[in-house]
This record gives C-alpha cells, sequence and structure tokens, in this order.
C-alpha cells in the first residue's frame, strides 16, 4: 500500500521517500514474521514441521530470499546505465540536487555502514537468488549455499534505519520504529492456528470430539 506523501520534505524528494519508507517498512514486517514463524522457538518450528512442513520450508525460503532481495534493491546504484534506480544512493543524490547537502553529508557514513553490512546479501542476490551464476550453482552441488544468519539481518536492518530515521528526523524532527511495526495479522496468528488444529485433531483421537465435525461443520471443503 502506498504510504501517503509528507509535505514537511522537500519536493523533489517527497513521492521517493514516500516509496522508499513503504519499502522499509514492509521489510521490516516480513522480516518480523520470519522471526516469530522460525526464529523465535524450537517447539515453534517442531509445530510448523508436524502440521504442514513442506509448506513451512518453502515459506521459510521465500520469506528469506525476499528479505534479502528487498535489501539488496535498496543498497543498489542509484543508476544502471541510462536507467535511474529507487535506492537510498538516488535518494542522496536527488537531496544534494535539491540543494539539501547537509543531510546529504550527513548519511554517507551511515550509507557506507549499510552497505558494507549487506555485502553478502547483495553477493547472494547478484549470484544465485535472483540470478543463475553458473559456477556458483554447480559449485553448490558439493558445498552448499547458505546464508544470510539471523545476526546478519538484524544489523543490516539496524544500519538500514539508521539510514532511514537520519532523513526523517532532519524534516519531521521524529524517527519511526520499524522494528515495531504492527500488523493485523502475523506469524503468530499462524502458529496460534496451527496449535489449535493440532489440539483439535489430538481431541478426535481422543474420542472427545467427532470425527465426522469437520466434515459436519464444512461439507463441502475449505
Amino acid at each position: 500500500m502506498p504510504q501517503p506523501v509528507d509535505h514537511r520534505f522537500p519536493e523533489p524528494i517527497r513521492e521517493m521517500w514516500a516509496t522508499i519508507s513503504a519499502d522499509v517498512v514492509w521489510l521490516h514486517g516480513r522480516w518480523i514474521i520470519y522471526r516469530q514463524l522460525f526464529g523465535t522457538s524450537k517447539d515453534r518450528v517442531d509445530l510448523l514441521n508436524e502440521t504442514a512442513g513442506t509448506v513451512a520450508s518453502i515459506l521459510q525460503d521465500v520469506l528469506l530470499r525476499d528479505v534479502q532481495i528487498a535489501v539488496s534493491k535498496l543498497g543498489d546504484r542509484a543508476a544502471s546505465g541510462q536507467n535511474s534506480n529507487l535506492t537510498l544512493r538516488r535518494l542522496q543524490i536527488e537531496l544534494r540536487n535539491a540543494g539539501e547537502t547537509d543531510v546529504a553529508d550527513l548519511i554517507e557514513p551511515l550509507l557506507e555502514t549499510f552497505e558494507a553490512a549487506s555485502m553478502g546479501v547483495r553477493n547472494r542476490r547478484n549470484k544465485w537468488l535472483a540470478h543463475s551464476d553458473l559456477k556458483t550453482l554447480l559449485g553448490a552441488r558439493e558445498e552448499p549455499l547458505y546464508g544470510p544468519s539471523r545476526r546478519e539481518i538484524e544489523t543490516i536492518l539496524s544500519a538500514l534505519r539508521a539510514v532511514m530515521n537520519c532523513v526523517e528526523l532532519k524534516y519531521t524532527g521524529g524517527t519511526t520504529a520499524y522494528e515495531h511495526f504492527v500488523m493485523d495479522h502475523t506469524g503468530d496468528h499462524v502458529i496460534h492456528a496451527f496449535a489449535r488444529a493440532k489440539r483439535y485433531e489430538e481431541l478426535v483421537k481422543a474420542g472427545r470430539i467427532p470425527r465426522d465435525d469437520f466434515r459436519t461443520r464444512y461439507p463441502e471443503g475449505l
């Protein structure tokens, strides 16, 4: 969902800021869901494997890939050939072009920290997440491709927030708690639904719920 344009920002970067900010919000949202499903406890992982192991494995892979690709896109160069990219470096250039050299200078070391932290992620994106590097993929037959760790992603996101909040503080006097993004439905809801489903099966096996209860409730299936 597009973010509304904030008129406190300089006109040349308003739409760019709104789009990047929305991307960063939902990047954190996907990472929060990933952590809730796969990075909270062994019991949760065991529950997912027991009730929907194949789907859970695919979902884990998809979420982790998506987070890495989103990070990589934000950290790409300002342009590819003659085409401009909607990235943090493009934002910095447009700030400088708009005469906002102070904030453009302030975020330079923060951008360098973010780029250094996300170097491994961007390399994975370029080699095998979004592209199919021949040597990398054939080599994976003997040495599996790993990464990233949760610590690596947390470090990247912390550096990303530093960049975003530096800009936002300049124009709004406040910052955004991206890491505490609140969603209507989260990974916690999924875990609780699976736990209830498992308990339902246990009650059916124990004879405390009729075996045809589900078919009676949903005669045409789901």
